[in-house]
C-alpha cells in the first residue's frame, strides 16, 4: 500500500473514531435530557449511547465511504500529501533556532517602546 492511500484510510479511521465520541456524548446528553437509561451493555464503559455512537459513525463513514464527490477529493488530498518534502532534522533545528531568536529580538523592542510611552505618558500626565 503506497503512502497516499495509507494516508487516506488513517484519515477515514481517525475521523470515524472521532465522530463516534462526538456521536457517544452526543447520545449521552440526549439520553440524559429525555430521561432515557443509558443501560451498561457490556460493563460501565460499553453503555447504550456508545453503541448507538458506533452505529451512527459507522453510518457516516459508510456514507462518506460511498460519496462521490468526498471519497475523491481525500483521496486526492492524500496524493497531493505524498508529493510534500519534509525538511530534515537539521533544517528543523536552525529553523527554530532563527523562529526563538527573532521573536526575542521582536519582543525586547516591543518591551522598549512600551517602557518608552509608558515614560512618556507618565511625564505628560504628570505621573
Amino acid at each position: 500500500m503506497n503512502a497516499s492511500k495509507r494516508m487516506v484510510n488513517l484519515f477515514f479511521v481517525g475521523s470515524t473514531l472521532l465522530s463516534w465520541g462526538i456521536f457517544t456524548k452526543t447520545c449521552e446528553l440526549v439520553f440524559a435530557t429525555a430521561n432515557i437509561r443509558n443501560t451498561a451493555l457490556l460493563g460501565k464503559g460499553f453503555t447504550l449511547a456508545t453503541l448507538a455512537g458506533a452505529v451512527m459513525a459507522l453510518a457516516l463513514l459508510f456514507w462518506v465511504w460511498r460519496h462521490r464527490t468526498i471519497r475523491p477529493t481525500v483521496n486526492e488530498v492524500g496524493d497531493e500529501l505524498s508529493k510534500v518534502v519534509w525538511p530534515t532534522w537539521d533544517e528543523t533545528k536552525s529553523n527554530t533556532m532563527i523562529t526563538v531568536i527573532v521573536t526575542a529580538i521582536i519582543a525586547t523592542i516591543l518591551w522598549i517602546f512600551d517602557q518608552v510611552f509608558g515614560w512618556l505618558t507618565d511625564k505628560m500626565l504628570g505621573g
